[in-house]
Protein backbone atom coordinates (compact mmCIF):
# COMPACT_ATOMS: atom_id res chain seq x y z
CA UNK A 1 0.00 0.00 0.00
CA UNK A 2 1.15 3.54 -0.80
CA UNK A 3 0.42 5.70 2.24
CA UNK A 4 -0.71 9.21 1.26
CA UNK A 5 -1.10 12.44 3.24
CA UNK A 6 -3.36 15.15 1.72
CA UNK A 7 -2.51 18.79 2.46
CA UNK A 8 -4.89 21.55 1.34
CA UNK A 9 -6.67 24.34 3.19
CA UNK A 10 -9.88 23.67 1.24
CA UNK A 11 -11.73 20.86 2.96
CA UNK A 12 -13.91 20.04 -0.04
CA UNK A 13 -10.82 19.44 -2.19
CA UNK A 14 -9.33 17.08 0.38
CA UNK A 15 -12.61 15.18 0.63
CA UNK A 16 -12.87 14.88 -3.16
CA UNK A 17 -9.25 13.73 -3.44
CA UNK A 18 -9.74 11.15 -0.70
CA UNK A 19 -12.83 9.78 -2.44
CA UNK A 20 -10.89 9.47 -5.71
CA UNK A 21 -7.79 7.91 -4.20
CA UNK A 22 -9.71 5.46 -2.01
CA UNK A 23 -10.89 3.77 -5.21
CA UNK A 24 -7.32 2.64 -5.91
CA UNK A 25 -6.59 -0.70 -4.28
CA UNK A 26 -2.94 0.13 -3.63
CA UNK A 27 -3.59 3.56 -2.00
CA UNK A 28 -4.30 4.40 1.61
CA UNK A 29 -5.04 8.00 2.62
CA UNK A 30 -3.59 8.08 6.14
CA UNK A 31 -4.27 11.72 7.01
CA UNK A 32 -5.43 15.20 6.01
CA UNK A 33 -3.84 18.53 6.93
CA UNK A 34 -5.03 22.09 6.25
CA UNK A 35 -1.70 23.94 6.50
CA UNK A 36 2.05 23.43 6.31
CA UNK A 37 2.70 23.23 10.05
CA UNK A 38 0.05 20.55 10.55
CA UNK A 39 1.42 18.71 7.53
CA UNK A 40 4.89 18.46 9.11
CA UNK A 41 3.38 17.16 12.36
CA UNK A 42 1.34 14.61 10.42
CA UNK A 43 4.37 13.43 8.44
CA UNK A 44 6.30 12.89 11.67
CA UNK A 45 3.41 10.98 13.25
CA UNK A 46 2.05 9.01 10.28
CA UNK A 47 5.15 8.51 8.11
CA UNK A 48 3.35 8.61 4.73
CA UNK A 49 5.08 7.56 1.53
CA UNK A 50 3.73 10.46 -0.54
CA UNK A 51 2.53 13.91 0.51
CA UNK A 52 0.12 15.56 -1.92
CA UNK A 53 0.35 19.26 -1.07
CA UNK A 54 -1.10 22.58 -2.26
CA UNK A 55 1.07 25.68 -2.77
CA UNK A 56 -0.97 28.52 -1.28
CA UNK A 57 -2.05 27.87 2.32
CA UNK A 58 -2.30 29.95 5.49
CA UNK A 59 0.65 29.96 7.87
CA UNK A 60 3.39 27.85 6.35
CA UNK A 61 2.81 27.64 2.60
CA UNK A 62 3.36 24.59 0.40
CA UNK A 63 6.84 25.55 -0.79
CA UNK A 64 8.21 26.10 2.73
CA UNK A 65 6.51 22.93 3.98
CA UNK A 66 7.95 20.97 1.07
CA UNK A 67 11.45 22.19 1.89
CA UNK A 68 11.15 21.18 5.56
CA UNK A 69 9.62 17.79 4.76
CA UNK A 70 12.33 17.06 2.17
CA UNK A 71 15.06 18.02 4.65
CA UNK A 72 13.70 16.20 7.71
CA UNK A 73 12.08 13.10 6.18
CA UNK A 74 14.32 11.79 3.41
CA UNK A 75 12.14 8.86 2.40
CA UNK A 76 8.94 10.89 1.95
CA UNK A 77 8.09 12.03 -1.58
CA UNK A 78 6.32 15.40 -1.92
CA UNK A 79 4.06 15.93 -4.92
CA UNK A 80 2.64 19.43 -5.40
CA UNK A 81 -0.96 19.67 -6.58
CA UNK A 82 -1.63 23.30 -7.41
CA UNK A 83 -4.06 25.51 -9.27
CA UNK A 84 -1.19 27.72 -10.46
CA UNK A 85 0.69 27.01 -13.68
CA UNK A 86 3.10 29.87 -13.07
CA UNK A 87 6.76 29.14 -13.75
CA UNK A 88 7.87 30.86 -10.51
CA UNK A 89 5.79 28.50 -8.39
CA UNK A 90 7.05 25.55 -10.40
CA UNK A 91 10.71 26.47 -9.92
CA UNK A 92 10.24 27.22 -6.23
CA UNK A 93 8.52 23.91 -5.53
CA UNK A 94 11.13 21.84 -7.34
CA UNK A 95 13.99 23.77 -5.76
CA UNK A 96 12.44 23.00 -2.38
CA UNK A 97 12.65 19.28 -3.11
CA UNK A 98 9.26 18.40 -4.60
CA UNK A 99 9.19 15.19 -6.62
CA UNK A 100 6.81 16.76 -9.12
CA UNK A 101 4.27 19.48 -9.88
CA UNK A 102 0.73 18.72 -11.02
CA UNK A 103 -2.23 20.98 -11.74
CA UNK A 104 -5.56 20.50 -10.02
CA UNK A 105 -7.29 19.81 -13.32
CA UNK A 106 -5.26 16.59 -13.66
CA UNK A 107 -7.50 13.60 -14.38
CA UNK A 108 -8.08 10.96 -11.70
CA UNK A 109 -6.20 8.19 -13.51
CA UNK A 110 -3.31 10.50 -14.40
CA UNK A 111 -3.09 11.59 -10.77
CA UNK A 112 -3.00 7.98 -9.59
CA UNK A 113 -0.26 7.16 -12.10
CA UNK A 114 1.75 10.21 -11.01
CA UNK A 115 1.53 9.20 -7.35
CA UNK A 116 2.78 5.70 -8.14
CA UNK A 117 5.63 7.09 -10.23
CA UNK A 118 6.60 9.61 -7.55
CA UNK A 119 6.56 6.82 -4.97
CA UNK A 120 9.07 4.91 -7.12
CA UNK A 121 11.27 7.99 -7.31
CA UNK A 122 10.37 9.37 -10.74
CA UNK A 123 9.69 13.07 -11.20
CA UNK A 124 6.22 14.06 -12.36
CA UNK A 125 4.90 17.14 -14.12
CA UNK A 126 1.60 18.11 -15.75
CA UNK A 127 1.84 18.07 -19.56
CA UNK A 128 2.82 21.40 -21.07
CA UNK A 129 4.16 22.97 -17.86
CA UNK A 130 7.81 22.72 -18.83
CA UNK A 131 7.09 24.05 -22.32
CA UNK A 132 5.18 26.98 -20.81
CA UNK A 133 8.10 27.79 -18.57
CA UNK A 134 10.52 27.59 -21.48
CA UNK A 135 8.27 29.78 -23.62
CA UNK A 136 8.15 32.37 -20.87
CA UNK A 137 11.93 32.27 -20.59
CA UNK A 138 12.30 32.63 -24.38
CA UNK A 139 9.98 35.66 -24.42
CA UNK A 140 12.01 37.30 -21.67
CA UNK A 141 15.24 36.65 -23.57
CA UNK A 142 13.78 37.97 -26.83
CA UNK A 143 12.76 41.21 -25.15
CA UNK A 144 16.08 41.67 -23.37
CA UNK A 145 18.33 40.54 -26.22
CA UNK A 146 16.76 40.75 -29.71
CA UNK A 147 19.81 39.07 -31.29
CA UNK A 148 21.44 36.65 -28.83
CA UNK A 149 25.20 36.57 -29.09
CA UNK A 150 26.95 33.21 -29.56
CA UNK A 151 28.57 33.41 -26.12
CA UNK A 152 25.11 33.27 -24.53
CA UNK A 153 24.34 29.91 -26.09
CA UNK A 154 25.30 27.97 -22.97
CA UNK A 155 22.34 29.54 -21.09
CA UNK A 156 19.72 27.59 -23.07
CA UNK A 157 18.73 25.97 -19.76
CA UNK A 158 19.31 27.12 -16.22
CA UNK A 159 20.41 24.46 -13.74
CA UNK A 160 16.94 24.45 -12.17
CA UNK A 161 15.27 24.01 -15.56
CA UNK A 162 17.62 21.19 -16.47
CA UNK A 163 16.97 19.38 -13.18
CA UNK A 164 13.25 19.76 -13.79
CA UNK A 165 13.58 18.38 -17.30
CA UNK A 166 15.57 15.36 -16.11
CA UNK A 167 13.13 14.51 -13.33
CA UNK A 168 10.50 13.25 -15.77
CA UNK A 169 10.34 11.96 -19.33
CA UNK A 170 8.26 14.49 -21.25
CA UNK A 171 8.73 13.78 -24.98
CA UNK A 172 7.53 17.18 -26.22
CA UNK A 173 9.70 19.09 -23.75
CA UNK A 174 12.76 16.95 -24.52
CA UNK A 175 12.31 17.39 -28.27
CA UNK A 176 11.94 21.12 -27.89
CA UNK A 177 15.15 21.39 -25.86
CA UNK A 178 17.04 19.40 -28.52
CA UNK A 179 15.77 21.71 -31.27
CA UNK A 180 16.50 24.85 -29.31
CA UNK A 181 19.96 23.73 -28.22
CA UNK A 182 20.91 22.77 -31.77
CA UNK A 183 19.57 26.03 -33.20
CA UNK A 184 21.54 28.14 -30.72
CA UNK A 185 24.77 26.19 -31.18
CA UNK A 186 24.90 25.17 -27.53
CA UNK A 187 25.22 21.42 -28.09
CA UNK A 188 28.82 20.93 -26.80
CA UNK A 189 28.07 22.87 -23.62
CA UNK A 190 24.90 20.94 -22.83
CA UNK A 191 26.52 17.59 -23.70
CA UNK A 192 29.28 18.37 -21.23
CA UNK A 193 26.72 19.19 -18.53
CA UNK A 194 24.75 16.02 -19.26
CA UNK A 195 27.88 13.88 -18.97
CA UNK A 196 28.26 15.08 -15.36
CA UNK A 197 24.65 14.14 -14.63
CA UNK A 198 25.16 10.68 -16.13
CA UNK A 199 28.00 9.98 -13.72
CA UNK A 200 25.63 10.30 -10.78
CA UNK A 201 22.52 8.91 -12.50
CA UNK A 202 23.66 6.62 -15.37
CA UNK A 203 20.17 5.17 -15.94
CA UNK A 204 18.24 8.45 -16.11
CA UNK A 205 16.22 8.09 -19.31
CA UNK A 206 15.80 11.80 -20.04
CA UNK A 207 19.56 12.35 -19.73
CA UNK A 208 20.30 9.38 -21.99
CA UNK A 209 17.84 10.58 -24.64
CA UNK A 210 19.13 14.15 -24.63
CA UNK A 211 22.74 12.94 -24.80
CA UNK A 212 21.97 10.62 -27.70
CA UNK A 213 19.85 13.07 -29.68
CA UNK A 214 22.28 15.98 -29.23
CA UNK A 215 25.35 13.89 -30.00
CA UNK A 216 23.59 12.57 -33.11
CA UNK A 217 22.84 16.09 -34.30
CA UNK A 218 26.41 17.15 -33.59
CA UNK A 219 27.83 14.22 -35.61
CA UNK A 220 27.70 16.37 -38.74
CA UNK A 221 30.38 18.61 -37.18
CA UNK A 222 32.17 15.85 -35.28
CA UNK A 223 31.74 12.35 -36.83
CA UNK A 224 33.09 10.68 -33.70
CA UNK A 225 29.94 11.78 -31.88
CA UNK A 226 27.90 9.23 -33.87
CA UNK A 227 29.38 6.34 -31.89
CA UNK A 228 28.60 8.07 -28.60
CA UNK A 229 25.09 8.89 -29.78
CA UNK A 230 24.33 5.26 -30.63
CA UNK A 231 25.70 4.11 -27.28
CA UNK A 232 23.43 6.51 -25.39
CA UNK A 233 20.38 5.65 -27.48
CA UNK A 234 20.96 1.89 -27.45
CA UNK A 235 21.40 1.79 -23.69
CA UNK A 236 18.49 4.20 -23.19
CA UNK A 237 16.17 1.98 -25.24
CA UNK A 238 17.11 -1.13 -23.24
CA UNK A 239 16.88 0.72 -19.94
CA UNK A 240 13.52 2.16 -21.00
CA UNK A 241 12.20 -1.38 -21.48
CA UNK A 242 13.51 -2.35 -18.05
CA UNK A 243 11.93 0.68 -16.39
CA UNK A 244 8.59 0.18 -18.15
CA UNK A 245 8.70 3.29 -20.32
CA UNK A 246 5.57 3.50 -22.54
CA UNK A 247 6.01 2.25 -26.09
CA UNK A 248 5.40 5.67 -27.65
CA UNK A 249 8.20 7.10 -25.50
CA UNK A 250 10.58 4.28 -26.38
CA UNK A 251 10.10 5.24 -30.01
CA UNK A 252 11.97 8.50 -29.35
CA UNK A 253 15.18 6.53 -28.82
CA UNK A 254 14.49 4.44 -31.91
CA UNK A 255 13.70 7.43 -34.16
CA UNK A 256 16.93 9.20 -33.22
CA UNK A 257 18.94 6.00 -33.67
CA UNK A 258 17.32 5.33 -37.06
CA UNK A 259 18.69 8.66 -38.32
CA UNK A 260 22.21 7.36 -37.69
CA UNK A 261 22.08 3.57 -38.16
CA UNK A 262 18.69 2.40 -39.40
CA UNK A 263 19.35 -1.35 -39.46
CA UNK A 264 20.76 -1.60 -35.95
CA UNK A 265 18.05 0.63 -34.53
CA UNK A 266 15.33 -1.43 -36.18
CA UNK A 267 16.68 -4.52 -34.44
CA UNK A 268 16.01 -2.86 -31.08
CA UNK A 269 12.29 -3.04 -31.74
CA UNK A 270 12.22 -6.84 -31.79
CA UNK A 271 14.63 -7.56 -28.92
CA UNK A 272 13.54 -9.49 -25.84
CA UNK A 273 11.12 -7.54 -23.68
CA UNK A 274 10.26 -5.06 -26.42
CA UNK A 275 6.56 -4.11 -26.51
CA UNK A 276 6.59 -4.93 -30.24
CA UNK A 277 7.99 -8.44 -29.84
CA UNK A 278 4.54 -10.07 -30.06
CA UNK A 279 1.79 -10.82 -32.54
CA UNK A 280 0.18 -7.37 -32.26
CA UNK A 281 3.56 -5.66 -32.58
CA UNK A 282 4.31 -7.54 -35.81
CA UNK A 283 1.88 -5.30 -37.68
CA UNK A 284 3.76 -2.17 -36.59
CA UNK A 285 7.14 -3.76 -37.32
CA UNK A 286 6.03 -4.74 -40.82
CA UNK A 287 4.79 -1.24 -41.54
CA UNK A 288 7.98 0.28 -40.18
CA UNK A 289 10.16 -2.08 -42.23
CA UNK A 290 8.22 -1.30 -45.41
CA UNK A 291 8.49 2.44 -44.78
CA UNK A 292 12.18 2.43 -43.82
CA UNK A 293 13.67 -0.27 -46.04
CA UNK A 294 11.01 -0.99 -48.69
CA UNK A 295 8.84 -4.05 -49.34
CA UNK A 296 11.65 -5.83 -51.19
CA UNK A 297 13.98 -5.54 -48.21
CA UNK A 298 15.24 -8.46 -46.17
CA UNK A 299 13.71 -6.93 -43.03
CA UNK A 300 10.23 -6.72 -44.51
CA UNK A 301 10.28 -10.19 -46.10
CA UNK A 302 11.66 -11.73 -42.91
CA UNK A 303 8.83 -10.24 -40.87
CA UNK A 304 6.23 -11.54 -43.31
CA UNK A 305 7.71 -15.02 -43.04
CA UNK A 306 7.81 -14.77 -39.26
CA UNK A 307 4.15 -13.74 -39.15
CA UNK A 308 3.23 -16.75 -41.28
CA UNK A 309 5.25 -19.05 -39.03
CA UNK A 310 3.53 -17.67 -35.94
CA UNK A 311 0.11 -18.12 -37.56
CA UNK A 312 0.92 -21.75 -38.36
CA UNK A 313 2.13 -22.27 -34.81
CA UNK A 314 -1.14 -20.92 -33.41
CA UNK A 315 -3.11 -23.19 -35.77
CA UNK A 316 -1.00 -26.18 -34.74
CA UNK A 317 -1.52 -25.48 -31.05
CA UNK A 318 -5.28 -25.17 -31.61
CA UNK A 319 -5.40 -28.53 -33.38
CA UNK A 320 -3.31 -30.13 -30.67
CA UNK A 321 -5.70 -28.89 -27.97
CA UNK A 322 -8.66 -30.41 -29.88
CA UNK A 323 -7.08 -33.88 -30.21
CA UNK A 324 -8.04 -35.19 -26.72
CA UNK A 325 -11.62 -33.96 -27.17
CA UNK A 326 -11.91 -35.69 -30.55
CA UNK A 327 -10.56 -38.90 -28.99
CA UNK A 328 -13.23 -38.84 -26.26
CA UNK A 329 -15.94 -38.18 -28.87
CA UNK A 330 -14.68 -41.09 -30.99
CA UNK A 331 -14.80 -43.43 -27.98
CA UNK A 332 -18.37 -42.39 -27.25
CA UNK A 333 -19.48 -43.05 -30.82
CA UNK A 334 -17.78 -46.46 -30.76
CA UNK A 335 -19.79 -47.47 -27.69
CA UNK A 336 -23.02 -46.38 -29.39
CA UNK A 337 -22.44 -48.40 -32.59
CA UNK A 338 -23.92 -51.74 -31.25
CA UNK A 339 -27.08 -49.91 -30.20
CA UNK A 340 -27.77 -48.34 -33.60
CA UNK A 341 -29.70 -51.37 -35.15
CA UNK A 342 -31.89 -51.73 -32.06
CA UNK A 343 -32.70 -48.03 -31.99
CA UNK A 344 -33.56 -48.13 -35.69
CA UNK A 345 -35.80 -51.17 -35.16
CA UNK A 346 -37.66 -49.52 -32.29
CA UNK A 347 -38.05 -46.36 -34.29
CA UNK A 348 -39.87 -48.27 -37.03
CA UNK A 349 -42.49 -50.03 -34.80
CA UNK A 350 -46.02 -48.67 -34.47
CA UNK A 351 -47.76 -49.50 -31.16
CA UNK A 352 -51.48 -50.35 -30.99
CA UNK A 353 -52.43 -46.88 -29.82
CA UNK A 354 -51.09 -45.47 -33.04
CA UNK A 355 -48.22 -43.66 -31.50
CA UNK A 356 -44.80 -44.17 -33.01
Amino acid sequence: MIRILLVDDQTIICQALKALLDRQQDFQVVGIAADGYTAIEQVAALRPDVVLIDIQMPGLDGVAATRLISQRFRGVKVLVLSGHDDGAYLKAALSAGAQGYLLKDTGAEDLATAIRSAYRGYGQMSPGLFEKMMSSRQEEEDVAIPSPAPELAQSVLSETELLLLLQSFDPSALSRVVERTTAQGATPELLNTLSHHLRSAPTNLATLYLSGALAGNWAAQDPEQQTSAMQYLRFGFKEGIRQGLPAEHLLLFYREGAKLEAEESFNWLSQAGSPWNNEAGMVFLSQEAAHTFGQDSVQYRTLLALRQIRSLKVLSETCRSLTPKLHVLRQGLTKLEPLVPAIAHLGGRTPQNGRR
